[in-house]
């Protein structure tokens, strides 16, 4: 995540109100949003709760699979009147968790909804005036339609991958701190490190939970 975080950097001093005036003087828009794609349980949707977090704005969190109607219109109006919402809360961040599930299918939907939906999306992101900065997530990005990814359409698009040995490391260490209070000796934290590898960041805090649960329980002692 070392590339985002750097991108959050350099637009973060974006939100200062006299560099926002300064944007609109120019004629540019700020900063819309971003997509975060890639492998499940990598951070995404931690990322999404860290630049709300970071930002010091409020995070509102839209899934469009419940925006789904049986009426004709009924979920176009349901998107628009969650975009109003947002709009009216600003300034905030709306985070779209799993876009995938909401938008995918556009070619097969033989009643045209999800085709409206995404041009309805695209529509409000490339021309909502309020300040609401979208953050999407997705696992699959094969079932985004194309017309999502292109160049424009989001500021910028990061891939979450596994976590690297470093970072496995580091994610460790985070949740043997936190769930059991200790600090591992080094050549423990290596082993666990090497045995972890194509692990998920989730899944190696599963494991220190797991254990947080057997000390707990006074089923395995913690020295």
């Amino acid at each position: 995540l070392e590339g985002l975080k750097k991108w959050l950097d350099e637009k973060e001093k974006l939100l200062n109100p006299e560099k926002r005036e300064e944007m609109k003087k120019r004629g540019i828009r700020p900063p819309r949003g971003i997509l975060l794609m890639g492998v499940p349980g990598c951070g995404k949707s931690l990322s999404a709760k860290a630049i709300a977090a970071r930002w010091k704005r409020p995070l509102y969190r839209l899934d469009l699979a419940t925006i789904q109607g049986r009426y004709v219109g009924q979920s176009e109006q349901q998107l628009k009147e969650a975009f109003e919402t947002a709009e009216h809360v600003s300034p905030c961040i709306l985070w779209i968790d799993e876009i995938e599930k909401g938008l995918s299918g556009g070619g097969s939907d033989s009643s045209g909804v999800t085709t409206r939906l995404i041009g309805q999306f695209l529509f409000w992101l490339q021309e909502c005036k309020k300040d609401v900065f979208v953050i999407a997530t997705a696992n699959n990005v094969k079932e985004l339609p194309a017309e999502l990814l292109r160049k424009g359409r989001f500021d910028e698009m990061f891939f979450v991958d596994l976590p690297n040995k470093q970072e496995r490391k580091e994610i460790l260490e985070l949740y043997l701190a936190r769930y059991l209070g200790v600090k591992a000796e080094p050549d423990f934290i290596e082993a666990v490190v090497k045995t972890t590898e194509n692990f998920t960041g989730s899944d190696i805090e599963s494991i220190i939970r797991d254990l947080a649960y057997q000390s707990i329980a006074g089923v395995l002692e913690i020295n």
